[in-house]
């Protein structure tokens, strides 16, 4: 008979989780569909119609039609506040907040280089380029820019933080914040919460 200790992994922290393992496991269109909620002052179901059975559902063909005035915004991809660069990571959330701003908000979307037109310092601040004519020329005359940065904390954390900027005077309109808690267990990614 041989006697021995077997170890239950205990449920705690993601050591050695790259963010892409721990975005792996978020429901990112659901996130960033409610943070275009929050960011945008008019939605699509302010087109003016509503949908065949009276209710208010969302109805993003009518997000075209032309009798709905759309805003046009300007958004970056995500940058990493560490290393100020987007990385493929901010590929992705910058791809997924431009679908969930057009849809939520029926905005029409510009792509735009976070590094052409905006300036993220070393201690971590993002600021519209002083040269308010570099973003305010013919090839980009939005009035709006939508900025986003993402900070993994800790093994088990990920922050995002997205700005509605005024490109005219580089004040913050609105600001949403996400902080994204994973529980692991091993190599297994167990669960997330969003605050």
């Amino acid at each position: 008979m041989l006697g021995g200790c077997a170890s239950v992994p205990m449920q705690g922290a993601c050591h050695g989780k790259t963010i892409s393992q721990l975005l792996d496991a978020t429901d990112l269109k659901t996130l960033f569909q409610q943070a275009a909620q929050e960011l945008c002052t008019e939605n699509c179901r302010d087109c003016g119609k509503s949908s065949p059975d009276g209710s208010a559902a969302l109805m993003p063909n009518l997000c075209s039609m032309d009798d709905f005035k759309r805003q046009t915004v300007l958004v970056t991809d995500f940058v990493d506040i560490k290393t100020y660069t987007p990385e493929m990571p901010g590929l992705l959330m910058g791809e997924l907040m431009r679908g969930s701003l057009n849809q939520v908000c029926c905005y029409k979307i510009v792509q735009a280089e976070f590094g052409k037109y905006f300036k993220l310092n070393e201690h971590g601040l993002v600021s519209l380029t002083r040269r308010v004519s570099d973003i305010k020329q013919d090839t980009y005359p939005q009035p709006e820019a939508v900025v986003g940065t993402y900070n993994h904390v800790n093994n088990n954390k990920v922050i995002l933080f997205v700005r509605r900027i005024n490109t005219s005077t580089g004040h913050v309109v609105r600001m949403v914040t996400r902080e994204i808690d994973y529980s692991c267990s091993g190599r297994q990614i167990l669960s997330y919460g969003v605050r």
